[in-house]
C-alpha cells in the first residue's frame, strides 16, 4: 500500500521544489520501497553482522560432493553442497550450491527466478551458509546477495571470495556432510 501510495504521489510531488535534506530523506524512502538496502548485490563474505533480511527460508542441504583440484602444483580439496529447490514469497531457488575449498576459497552457485505476482519491481535475494564440522561446532556463516527483476525466468549469478578464516582452515577436514542454509530475501 506504501508503494501505490509513493507511486501516486511522485508526479504531485516532482512539482515541488524540495529541499535537499527533504531531497536526501525522499532518496532514504525510496531506497526502503526499492528492497532495503539500495545496494544491487552483496558480496560474498563471512557474515559478521545481521542482514535486514524480510522473508527466508532455511532447509539443509541435499547432496554432498567431495574431490580435488590441483593448483599451483598441489592438490587443493573441496567440498560442496547443494540445496533444494525453494520459495521465498515470488521468488524462487531453483539451485543453491556452496562449494569450499581447503585453500579458502569459498563459492556460491544461484538459479533464481522472479515471477510477475509480487508488487517489489526488484529484490535483493541471497543464499547463507551455516558450515559446521562433524560435532555441530559453527564453523563460520557466509552469505552473497543479487538483485533480481520481476518477470525474470531463470537467472544464475555467481560470486566467490577467499576468506583465510583459521577455524575454517583447522575444521576442514571435519566439515560435515550436511549443512544448514537459508534462502532469502532483502
Amino acid at each position: 500500500m506504501i508503494k501505490l501510495a509513493a507511486l501516486f504521489a511522485r508526479p504531485l510531488l516532482s512539482k515541488f521544489r524540495l529541499p535537499d535534506t527533504a531531497k536526501d530523506k525522499i532518496a532514504t524512502v525510496n531506497t526502503f520501497l526499492a528492497g532495503g538496502s539500495g545496494d544491487e548485490w552483496v558480496p560474498l563474505a563471512r557474515q559478521d553482522a545481521t542482514l535486514p533480511i524480510v522473508n527466508q527460508i532455511k532447509a539443509r542441504s541435499i547432496t554432498c560432493g567431495r574431490g580435488s583440484r590441483d593448483h599451483e602444483d598441489r592438490a587443493v580439496r573441496w567440498i560442496q553442497f547443494d540445496w533444494p529447490e525453494q520459495q521465498v514469497d515470488d521468488c524462487t531457488f531453483h539451485k543453491s550450491r556452496w562449494r569450499v575449498y581447503q585453500n579458502g576459497l569459498i563459492c556460491l552457485e544461484l538459479v533464481a527466478s522472479k515471477d510477475a505476482t509480487g508488487v517489489d519491481m526488484r529484490d535483493l535475494v541471497g543464499h547463507r551458509l551455516e558450515l559446521r564440522d562433524n560435532s555441530g561446532f559453527l564453523i563460520g556463516i557466509w552469505s552473497a546477495a543479487f538483485s533480481i527483476q520481476r518477470r525474470t525466468e531463470r537467472v544464475v549469478f555467481s560470486a566467490a571470495a577467499i576468506d583465510k578464516f583459521l577455524p575454517l582452515v583447522l575444521h576442514f577436514d571435519n566439515i560435515d556432510d550436511v549443512q544448514d542454509g537459508s534462502a532469502y530475501r532483502i
